[in-house]
């Protein structure tokens, strides 16, 4: 996998296909806008603290079939 580290949402997709942003989010899950100034770590973070959403984002975010 990608070193994401110290990486913003908005840098990382930019190394991903555009399509990522089609994925089916969980209601009520913050928009794409909403986070691309989060770093990676703080994904990660809200992740593990099991917030609504994060681990929709980490996936995706993960996930080698949306690398360009």
């Amino acid at each position: 996998m990608a070193d994401y580290g110290g990486k913003t949402v908005a840098e990382i997709l930019k190394t991903k296909k555009a399509r990522i942003m089609k994925a089916p989010l969980d209601p009520g899950s913050p928009s794409w806008d909403d986070i691309m100034h989060l770093t990676w770590e703080e994904i990660e973070e809200r992740h593990r603290r099991r917030e609504p959403s994060f681990k929709t984002f980490h996936k995706l975010l993960k996930e080698k079939r949306f690398d360009k």
